[in-house]
């Protein structure tokens, strides 16, 4: 973003970074410049629209109904200035630039760092930045370009998301190698409520295909609990008699270690997890987000058909 300081006003890009952070003094310290100069530029932002970009909330700052607005605007430009960039970079034939990566957890615990590693020592001069989130949040920060490539499970079908490549994956249960389950090859769902469950919570994609057969239980599970973490309801599984559920993505290490069994879940009525690698239908990849792409989908065909 560098190269944004010619062309645009310091206010803009210091808006962004406040909306991002949440502060102005955490907003400053990641620009590395003075929390007045921040302070000053959001001051002279509201006075020139006339409105109040944040409300005062405490300590802290949430962004208004107008910075909204602002803000969505912002990113546009910016975005499309840093795709410009690179595509003049792409002229004069340079191995550089920045791709920024959305990703689910499990993809990041399982495949992405041997892809980063094995990515930089093919390309050295392009710069990764992996933020790891929510199914949900991949996809609204691969519509907005706030991110080049997502890798995410079930997206939704909007006009702004492209799916490059996906892979059905079958959800099965997860247990400690001493759990009664870790006998069978095969079980139920029913099977598994005989036992304490460590349930997805709303915002993995997990949670709306295993509310598929709990939604059709006459009443709910006798002992669980619900947990926004893939790698906490593993934990749950390892030490205690819980049984999670999970794709084979991500627990390979813990299952080869002899740490966790993954038993495959027969009922018919659950579906397969659709991992997906996104990009953004309404733009065009510049080079080294493309060349990460090829990459990345090259290491999830090989990662896949080896588990």
């Amino acid at each position: 973003m560098e190269r944004a300081h010619t062309l645009y006003s310091p206010a803009l890009r210091y808006f962004v970074a406040v909306a991002e952070y949440g502060s102005i003094r955490e907003a400053a310290r990641q620009l590395n410049i003075a929390s007045s100069a921040v302070n000053r530029q959001i001051l002279s932002l509201e006075e020139e629209f006339g409105v109040q970009v944040f409300e005062r909330v405490g300590r802290g700052l949430r962004i208004s109904e107008a910075g909204e607005l602002l803000l969505e605007h912002a990113r546009t430009v910016l975005s499309d200035f840093e795709a410009v960039s690179e595509q003049l970079d792409d002229l004069r034939g340079i191995k550089q630039g920045i791709v920024r990566i959305a990703s689910v957890e499990s993809v990041a615990d399982a495949v992405l760092p041997d892809l980063t590693q094995s990515f930089h020592e093919s390309y050295p001069g392009i710069t990764l930045e992996v933020t790891i989130t929510s199914s949900e949040k991949v996809s609204r920060m691969i519509s907005s370009a706030e991110a080049h490539i997502g890798f995410t499970f079930n997206p939704p079908d909007h006009d702004s998301l492209r799916e490059m490549v996906g892979w059905e994956l079958k959800v099965g249960a997860v247990v400690a190698p001493e759990h009664p389950l870790a006998r069978k090859d095969r079980c139920t769902f029913q099977d598994c409520l005989k036992y304490p469950l460590a349930l997805p919570a709303g915002n993995l994609s997990l949670a709306r295909i295993i509310d598929v057969p709990l939604s059709k239980l006459k009443s709910k599970p006798k002992s669980f609990i619900k947990a926004n973490s893939l790698r906490f309801m593993r934990s749950m599984a390892r030490k205690s008699d819980y049984v999670t559920f999970q794709t084979i993505l991500g627990i390979e290490a813990e299952r080869k270690a002899g740490l966790l069994a993954h038993i495959e879940l027969v009922d018919r009525d659950i579906p397969c997890d659709r991992l997906v690698v996104l990009t953004n239908a309404t733009r065009q990849l510049s080079q080294a987000p493309s060349i990460f792409a090829r990459h990345a989908e090259k290491a999830l065909r090989d990662y896949i058909s080896l588990n």
